[in-house]
């Protein structure tokens, strides 16, 4: 476990409940995950047969992609991410806390309408800030 995983799970009920609560106000949200930038999950809520351990790793990956190509394109800082595909959405979007780099992952059935998920997913992830933002930091000697 990286040492900002570390840092992360002290804060993980707080987080798991923001997550949880997405999930149970909107139908079309079937599942959630918060991971670490560099690829450790913080705290999910998905079903079945989703692995958020794989999920964590490859939204680092798919992140760093997105940062490089909004650099090389000039178009300023990647924010979010949304994939859409024959059977629903993926957002990844980055948590805006000012002590733990991470990003929440949501992914949406085929009957999500991506602005009104992209809005519970903003308000989510801003509490999530919060929650992380609460937490104090401990620095190593």
């Amino acid at each position: 476990m990286s040492k900002e995983a570390e840092l992360h799970s002290n804060s993980r009920p707080r987080c798991q409940a923001h997550l949880d609560a997405l999930r149970q106000e909107h139908r079309e949200v079937a599942g959630t995950l918060l991971s670490t930038m560099d690829g450790f999950e913080v705290a999910a809520s998905v079903g079945a047969p989703i692995s958020p351990k794989r999920m964590a790793a490859m939204t680092s990956s798919l992140l760093a992609l997105a940062e490089a190509v909004t650099r090389e394109s000039a178009v300023g800082q990647c924010r979010d991410l949304v994939i859409e595909s024959s059977e629903g959405l993926v957002l990844m979007m980055d948590v805006p806390s000012t002590t733990h780099r991470s990003v929440l992952t949501v992914l949406c059935t085929e009957a999500a309408v991506l602005g009104r998920v992209r809005w519970a997913a903003r308000n989510a992830r801003d509490a999530i800030a919060q929650a992380l933002d609460a937490q104090p930091v401990e620095l190593s000697a």
